[in-house]
């Protein structure tokens, strides 16, 4: 068996009764459990990889998600999750082939303000100063941020996404954990974690 433990986290610091769930691919919860008085939670699960790992309080009203992808369970995990009103959604990074030795970021952030308005686009707008990317624990220079347009559906229509360039760890031949903080222009936040 493994352990996935950590601590919830608000934008005022520590946060109880954050649900913390373990997805299977079809986003069903097969392990789940609550942040207690000191925002500790712990998980036990059988070794293996889980294709994602929320945290969420309150959503859409208060908060919205932190999400993690390809959840490496063996031993012991530790993930302090912080949720705010920014979300970051469908995270995904990879190398291209042939090009420089950097990494290719890409998600769609929501803002729950924005949602809440009635905005139809309800991405926050972001600089490079209002994003944090942390590649096996150490913190990337962005290198390129672009805006881009993505296809959420026939309801939904466009929304927009980042795609962005960083920089990899010099002595990393293949990186592992790539940890995402967005802020958008008034400090709210999200946070989003992808393992290799």
């Amino acid at each position: 068996m493994a352990i996935i433990h950590g601590t919830t986290i608000g934008g005022e610091g520590i946060l109880s009764g954050v649900s913390v769930e373990v997805k299977s691919e079809q986003f069903e919860t097969i392990y789940e459990t609550v942040s207690d008085e000191t925002g500790f939670f712990s998980l036990s699960v059988p070794d293996g990889v889980y294709p994602f790992l929320t945290a969420v309080r309150e959503y859409g009203d208060r908060y919205l998600e932190y999400w993690a992808q390809n959840v490496p369970a063996q031993r012991e995990l530790t993930l302090d999750v912080r949720i705010d009103t920014v979300e970051v959604y469908g995270l995904h990074a990879f190398h291209v082939k042939g090009a420089a030795n950097a990494l290719t970021v890409y998600f769609r952030p929501m803002s729950l303000y924005k949602f809440k308005s009635g905005a139809h686009d309800i991405a926050p707008e972001l600089d490079k100063c209002g994003i944090t990317i942390l590649v096996d624990g150490q913190q990337s220079e962005i290198y390129s941020l672009n805006r881009v347009q993505e296809y959420a559906g026939e309801d939904v229509g466009l929304l927009t996404a980042y795609l962005l360039q960083a920089s990899v760890p010099q002595d990393a031949d293949e990186w592992k954990r790539v940890d995402v903080t967005v802020r958008d222009s008034d400090g709210r936040f999200g946070c989003a974690t992808l393992f290799r």
